[in-house]
């Protein structure tokens, strides 16, 4: 098997995997990025997660979104029909974080 450096070659395969990655990016998982204040009160809207990814709450609905908490409790709670994301439950900055800077 030969082995060849040739810059031609390579924008070729890049061309190659973004149109695989665009064919199935459908069947991947999103991950979404929100900032929350840490005195939002229950019900206080974040922000709409089927606008901004692009798909109607039909959409978001039958893919069957979800939100998945790294830990026991669940802050945020999702409309699936309108894709509206809020507030479940006040979250407490020292709870969350402890001291760990910044707090993610």
């Amino acid at each position: 098997m030969e082995l060849r450096k040739s810059a031609e070659r390579l924008p070729g395969r890049a061309v190659a995997l973004i149109l695989l990655l665009l064919c199935v990016s459908g069947m991947r998982a999103e991950t979404a990025l929100y900032s929350v204040p840490e005195e939002a009160e229950r019900g206080s809207f974040v922000a709409n997660i089927a606008k901004d990814l692009g798909l109607t709450g039909e959409e978001l609905s039958a893919r069957q979104a979800r939100l998945v908490p790294e830990g026991e409790k669940q802050y945020l709670q999702l409309n699936q029909h309108t894709g509206d994301l809020v507030v479940r439950e006040q979250m407490d900055r020292e709870e969350l974080c402890g001291q760990t800077e910044p707090c993610l």
